[in-house]
């Protein structure tokens, strides 16, 4: 019953209904309450890669259809004190392109904690203080709508990126599961976090990380971080045998299968005329991350402003980049070149003159040898990539052209057109991805609409 109230009142959002709010009558506080509901369609146009999911899966002619609805309760219960909580689901549909499923195009639900956090907040004398602790958003950019973001998604080894339209790294969505610190004054802000991992397998190892942002003039931010990546895990290095039985994922079988967990450094032919593995390599998905960004807004730097329908708006112009450093060790074979875990992207806001609220062009370099693959994370927690001899397709060049708009005060629309990161969902359940990008060479790409009602 209780669920079904929070349907309810999520669906009153196409309505125009405000966001409603309720006295506390123990806290003595107001409680605001706010939610979404959306659906969005899309579709895999051109995609190179057709087995990756394992060996049924074809991502060509993929059609992409998702809805949902969130429901969040937030409220201050003292002067410096604040919290929220929000409870959300999502509806999808498996692959199209997967055989195995082809005449169960069932919808597949997830529900998720939108937020779940308490937050203080102070200031002293010119110091400003703040730390939330629980599930919450963060972004360190909240320029970049699909690329960039490298310090906090994505893996050091072995280094796959995570991006896709509108995922929830980009957009308001809670991503971060622990505790946030920060330090402000004047134009500097330094923001301490401790990351349990919710995004890739193993689940909950401790991350640290550091993101320090300079307003250098009005016209010109920087900033620059650091993530100790996963250097609290759960359970130690898997080492030799690093075997998830737990896991279902059956991985596209490849000639190297026997480096699931070492790199074979040196093989060697013993008398007998077979090989015998001399020495092997052993490491974890442990490493440094250290990121780079900027964002310059040249309206304001030289004063550009336009006249009636020419006119800039807020976001017009205004131009952003990140680039990051995954993983500074080297081992061999397979990170063995520091140039090649060095992704770069830049991004730029095109004139809109008010039509839109953010016309945006992001592109993004990065010469990673691997498959896009990270089954082998999931399915074994090895630190090893897929080797590139399964699919010798590579595309080091990603880009996405974004648009959105907000339209009779609660209506929002939004759209994608993209060669980017995109990974699919699929059986399960909504939070199993096919781990393969869809996406790996220039032809390929998608497009993606959405409607989304909120209050």
């Amino acid at each position: 019953m209780r669920a079904l109230a929070l349907s309810a009142l999520a669906l009153l959002a196409p309505l125009g209904v405000a966001g409603a709010q309720v006295r506390h009558p123990v806290l003595d506080s107001t409680v605001r309450l706010r939610g979404a509901v959306w659906t969005q369609i899309g579709r895999i146009e051109h995609s190179s890669d057709k087995t990756s999911n394992q060996v049924y899966n074809n991502f060509e002619d993929n059609w992409q259809q998702a809805a949902g609805l969130s429901l969040t309760a937030a409220g201050r219960f003292g002067p410096h004190w604040e919290g929220a909580f929000g409870l959300g689901m999502g509806v999808g549909h498996n692959a199209r392109g997967d055989v195995s499923v082809a005449n169960n195009w069932y919808a597949v639900t997830s529900s998720f904690v939108g937020e779940a956090r308490v937050t203080w907040t102070d200031t002293v004398k010119d110091n400003r203080l703040q730390s939330s602790l629980g599930f919450f958003p963060y972004s360190y950019s909240p320029e970049n709508k699909d690329l960039g973001l490298y310090l906090l998604r994505g893996s050091v080894y072995p280094g796959f990126l995570l991006s896709g339209f509108e995922a929830r790294h980009a957009t308001a969505g809670a991503n971060i599961f622990g505790g946030l610190f920060r330090f402000g004054r004047g134009g500097l802000t330094n923001d301490v976090l401790v990351v349990s991992e919710t995004d890739m397998r193993p689940y909950f190892d401790l991350s640290f990380a550091d993101v320090v942002t300079w307003q250098a003039r009005p016209s010109l931010q920087v900033g620059a971080g650091v993530n100790f990546y996963r250097a609290l895990p759960r359970n130690p290095a898997p080492g030799k045998n690093c075997d998830n039985l737990y896991s279902n994922y059956t991985q596209v079988p490849d000639l190297t299968s026997t480096e699931n967990c070492v790199i074979l450094d040196t093989i060697a032919v013993d008398t007998a005329g077979g090989t015998a593995m001399v020495d092997t390599v052993t490491g974890g998905l442990q490493g440094i991350k250290a990121m780079a960004r900027f964002r310059f807004d040249p309206k304001i730097a030289w004063g550009f402003t336009g006249s009636g329908p020419w006119r800039f708006g807020a976001q017009d112009l205004v131009l952003y980049g990140e680039a990051a450093l995954l993983g500074f060790r080297n081992y061999p074979k397979y990170y063995d070149d520091r140039s090649r875990r060095l992704p770069v992207m830049l991004g730029v806001n095109l004139p809109a003159f008010g039509w839109l609220d953010k016309f945006s062009l992001e592109v993004e370099y990065y010469r990673s040898p691997h498959h896009t693959d990270y089954g082998k994370t999931e399915a074994s927690s090895s630190w090893l990539p897929r080797p590139a001899s399964i699919n010798t397709a590579r595309d080091d060049w990603k880009w996405a052209l974004y648009a959105s708009k907000v339209v009779r005060g609660n209506l929002r629309l939004s759209g994608q057109v993209a060669n980017d990161h995109l990974r699919t969902f699929g059986a399960p359940d909504l939070g199993s991805t096919t781990y393969a990008e869809a996406l790996t060479t220039p032809r390929d790409w998608y497009w993606m609409l959405k409607l989304t009602s909120f209050f």
